[in-house]
């Protein structure tokens, strides 16, 4: 390989490897996903100013007492459900993050590799970057494909 085919590929590497940390830096700045956190903590304070309202309530109302204890439950269930979507998405994010890791890491070394003419960054190399379980199904999935 000529100096300046491998020089461009190292260049290649490092450029690709900063375009995937950008991205990787951006995903934890998702405007929906805090979006659900605000919201999960504000019902969480509506919950409890209903129930401040009621105890220190002289009059007594079924209907609005019932309407309450409606709410109080309405307000439990959506923050449940906002809980396993903001969990999920955290999740999801964790995921995207580990392999965007995986990729700025792999690129990063194999810019600044020092590897013999004819030598090149093995799929057993990237492998030995994985910190999850679905990294590694997601790789052997890839690697069985490719072989087929």
């Amino acid at each position: 390989m000529s100096g300046a085919t491998e020089a461009n590929e190292r260049l290649v590497c490092a450029i690709l490897a900063e375009q995937v940390a950008a991205l990787r830096d951006r995903m934890d700045a998702s405007a929906a996903f805090d979006l659900l956190w605000r919201t999960t903590a504000l019902l969480s304070w509506l919950s409890g100013l209903l129930g401040d309202l009621s105890r220190h309530s002289a009059n007594t109302n079924p209907v609005l007492e019932r309407e309450r204890a409606e709410a109080i439950a309405e307000v439990a269930e959506i923050r449940g459900e906002l809980d396993r979507l903001a969990f999920s998405q955290a999740q999801r994010q964790d995921f995207a993050r580990q392999i965007a890791d995986c990729v700025v890491t792999a690129l990063e070394r194999m810019a600044v590799a020092e590897m013999p003419a004819g030598t090149s960054f093995s799929s057993n190399d990237l492998a030995a970057l994985y910190v999850s379980d679905d990294q590694r199904k997601l790789h052997d999935a890839v690697v069985q494909r490719m072989n087929s």
